[in-house]
């Protein structure tokens, strides 16, 4: 049996924590087997990505979701054991470990469907303890996984293990211990401090002194597990551990500097006017959003992309791999996810009926055309984050070149000016919001009024105007309850997003061309600094690229239509 290739690409989601193994997250644990990204596959069509990818074709309106029972994994488990004391051939060895690997699979695809269906309803205790429940299990079966390897691994008959698996692997697998009862409490308690949260966040007048307290909590928690794990930070942990990147804290400075210096006086200069004829589309008589409008107009976009993009376009809406419908009860979040089982991804967004839900859901169709041709491993790799957002948000800025044939002159320019703005608002607020959390991590004596206060002055650092009650707003952003540190790959991909934009500017053609070779680089096999430097994009790091970068924008702010900012 071919092994399915499956990967998580969530932008924000349940958390799903990689768990501690003696005293080292796991991908710390493999080392070099799991973190060398030492360059990408590359496509074997003759297009700019693979065409050999096995999916299952499965429409998501027939996957169901069972409560799995762990006992039933002792079934996968049993004949690597008999493998390990008996011996046998790599044959044997192959289907018992073709088996197990789609079991865990499946279990985690369990997973994903729950999550989603709390999503849906995110005030519903009942749904979120389920999906508890699922992750734990599949913390359990994984747990079993490594055990019946390491048994394995040193066993007489290790040999079977090394057509499978590096030496670095087969290293983890003999070294491989449970996460201990403390870590394991650790993660409970977090789960249930996120749903907690979108309990409170879902309410009609949220009680922001409890969601602060909770935050507060959360923060300290999470400081423990950094400790657990032999980190001196949470930031540090975040950053190498659950991100994976090839840059440290104290690097991303130098983002929040150029967002200060060169982002945040864009935003002050042309947002009044962008925002205001923005606005006259989502009022009376303004533009209508539902799903078939939304996909229709994404349709017309993902043509204009060529045959490779329309054809995961004709995939999304043929299996029906979506939930954009508005619903009051459905958390305020838009995702990619990846439903392993199946080898398809599935975008869900929260939408609000208006313009804003177009470029949104092209910002997800981004992620989910990467991960339509590369799918990866669940267990020995991680997606460059960065990469990730730039394959989303170069998306979006690319999807304005197609803008006449979606909506009428007026209503293309108010929403491609939009783009832009929420461009120059993600290097604003990735920046803001990534020091904003370092400051909080740091803080030796966190209390919720200290919460409000580090966030209040970073908003005034940022070159936002104070208005009542703008010291709470950083609780409506999920991502700082649910994935801590991952903000900052909204900034750092915006940069790229915004020079393939005057790219395109320049020439529409070479534009796309340099999105799409982007868009062809597997996240799991580049970091973003390596993919951009094939791309011949600019260095993140270079102060001279934000000068360059916001320069060019604001000369394209300045040709806006007649009445806007000048």
């Amino acid at each position: 049996m071919w092994r399915k290739a499956v990967s998580l690409a969530m932008a924000a989601a349940v958390i799903l924590s990689l768990g501690a193994c003696s005293g080292k997250s796991f991908y710390e644990a493999l080392g070099e087997a799991v973190g060398d990204k030492g360059g990408a596959s590359e496509p074997e069509g003759e297009g700019y990505f693979p065409d050999n990818v096995w999916r299952a074709d499965v429409d998501y309106r027939e996957m169901e979701y069972e409560r799995y029972d762990l006992e039933r994994f002792s079934e996968f488990t049993a004949p690597i054991y008999e493998l390990a004391e008996n011996g046998g051939t790599e044959k044997e060895y192959a289907a018992a470990d073709d088996a197990i690997y789609d079991e865990l699979y499946y279990i985690y695809t369990l997973c994903t469907l729950i999550s989603n269906e709390y999503y849906a309803n995110a005030a519903n205790e009942e749904l979120a303890r389920e999906a508890d429940r699922a992750q734990r299990t599949y913390f359990d079966a994984r747990d079993e996984f490594y055990l019946a390897l390491r048994t394995m691994a040193e066993s007489e008959n290790a040999r079977l293990l090394e057509t499978y698996y590096t030496p670095a692997m087969i290293d983890y697998f003999k070294s491989y211990e449970p996460s201990t009862d403390e870590e394991d409490g650790l993660t409970a308690r977090e789960n249930e401090l996120v749903s907690r949260y979108y309990a409170l966040i879902a309410g009609e007048e949220p009680d922001t002194e409890a969601i602060g307290e909770l935050y507060v909590e959360l923060v300290e928690l999470r400081k423990r597990m950094a400790e657990t794990a032999g980190y001196g930070s949470f930031a540090e942990y975040a950053y190498e551990s659950f991100y994976i990147k090839d840059y440290t804290p104290e690097d991303a400075q130098s983002v929040w500097q150029g967002a200060k210096e060169c982002f945040a006086p864009l935003a002050r200069e042309y947002a009044g006017d962008i925002l205001e004829r923005s606005a006259a589309l989502s009022g009376e008589g303004g533009l209508e959003a539902d799903t078939a409008s939304v996909l229709a107009a994404l349709g017309i976009g993902a043509r204009e992309l060529g045959d490779e993009v329309y054809e995961a376009y004709r995939y999304l809406t043929d299996y029906h791999l979506y939930d954009l419908d508005y619903s009051e009860k459905k958390a305020d979040e838009g995702y990619t996810c990846f439903l392993h089982y199946y080898n398809e991804p599935f975008i869900f967004n929260s939408p609000s009926g208006t313009f804003y839900d177009f470029p949104d859901t092209f910002h997800e169709f981004g992620h989910f055309v990467s991960f339509y041709y590369y799918p990866a491993a669940l267990l020995y790799s991680a997606p460059d984050n960065d990469l990730s957002e730039l394959h989303a948000q170069g998306m979006s800025v690319v999807m304005t070149y197609f803008y006449d044939g979606m909506f009428d002159p007026e209503t293309a320019d108010a929403i491609r000016d939009q783009v832009l703005l929420e461009l120059i608002y993600s290097v604003v607020e990735g920046s803001l919001y990534d020091e904003f959390q370092q400051r909080v991590f740091a803080e030796p004596e966190l209390t919720a009024e200290r919460v409000n206060e580090i966030y209040a002055g970073l908003c005034r650092e940022y070159g936002y105007a104070p208005y009542e009650g703008y010291e709470t707003e950083w609780m409506w952003v999920t991502h700082n309850f649910t994935s801590p540190f991952y903000y900052i790959s909204y900034a750092v991909s915006a940069l790229g997003a915004l020079e393939i934009n005057e790219l395109c500017r320049e020439d529409l053609e070479a534009g796309i061309d340099r999105y799409l070779t982007v868009l062809a680089m597997d996240p799991e096999a580049r970091y973003y600094s390596e993919a951009i430097a094939e791309a011949g994009l600019s260095d993140i790091f270079d102060r001279d690229s934000y000068t360059a970068i916001a320069g060019a924008l604001a000369l394209t702010l300045e040709t806006q239509p007649e009445g806007a900012a000048a």
